[in-house]
């Protein structure tokens, strides 16, 4: 074989595995990482991301919502005090955010799943459209750990207005993209 039907076989070889690359990238499914930011248990910066804090307890798990192309676990939370005074006696549901690029999204724990009275820094979810955690792990910790006067640094949110929101025992509820 000469050099130049050599160079030709191989250039050809390197296209047909350049082709078959660039195939197998175009089946696979894309999965969205996101860097979280470690607040490392600084609620001042905490409170400075989100838009709500809320004091109460976990009611139920009642469903799942699509975060960052994976499923978030969804909960409904019984407020027993707020940074807004409006969201007290109000019933949540709140998306418990996941760790999508972890072979077990939940593996560090799901922050939601307890039966203690908690505190949670809340922001809204674009793509939910309702309420979230702030990262897969932080932003909830034991209510008597919460320290007094945290202010959310985010414009506030209406209740009237937020998806997820509910007062007890009214029939007015709202689930944006909840599956059972």
């Amino acid at each position: 074989m000469t050099r130049r039907a050599r160079r030709s076989t191989l250039l050809a070889a390197s296209l047909a595995v350049g082709a078959t690359l660039l195939t197998g990238c175009s089946l696979t499914q894309t999965v969205e990482c996101v860097s979280w930011v470690p607040f490392d248990d600084d609620q001042q910066m905490l409170a400075e991301s989100a838009r709500l804090i809320v004091v109460g307890e976990v009611i139920e798990q009642s469903g799942t919502a699509d975060l960052l192309g994976g499923d978030a676990r969804l909960y409904r939370f019984d407020v027993q005090e707020a940074s807004d005074e409006r969201y007290v006696g109000m019933e949540l549901e709140i998306a418990s955010r996941a760790d999508g690029c972890a072979a077990d999204p939940y593996g560090s724990g799901d922050q939601l799943d307890t039966d203690e009275r908690i505190a949670v820094f809340l922001s809204t979810d674009e793509q939910w459209g309702g309420l979230a955690t702030l990262t897969p792990f932080d932003g909830v910790l034991p209510a008597d750990e919460l320290e007094q006067g945290l202010v959310p640094g985010l414009p506030p949110i209406d209740p009237a207005g937020s998806c997820g929101a509910r007062m007890r025992g009214s029939a007015r509820t709202c689930a944006p993209a909840a599956r059972p």
